[in-house]
């Protein structure tokens, strides 16, 4: 099947088209999971989760800075 009777779609099968049509939504779903990955909101998310999971880790006892004080 050449490319201009494929683009008509005139003798298209059924299972053709869904082949077509879920090839074509896969592409947009990839195209928009790269978007999101590479965007700068999912950077932000990222490194807030992070930042949320470290600090706690650093953050001093208050018997730690009871000590140091006195």
């Amino acid at each position: 099947m050449a490319i201009d009777e494929l683009l008509e779609g005139a003798e298209l099968t059924g299972r053709q088209a869904a082949i077509i049509f879920f090839s074509f939504l896969l592409l947009i779903v990839l195209a928009a999971v790269l978007l999101i990955a590479f965007s700068d909101f999912f950077r932000n998310l990222v490194v807030t989760v992070q930042a949320a999971v470290v600090v706690p880790a650093a953050r001093s006892t208050r018997a730690a800075v009871s000590k140091r004080m006195g």
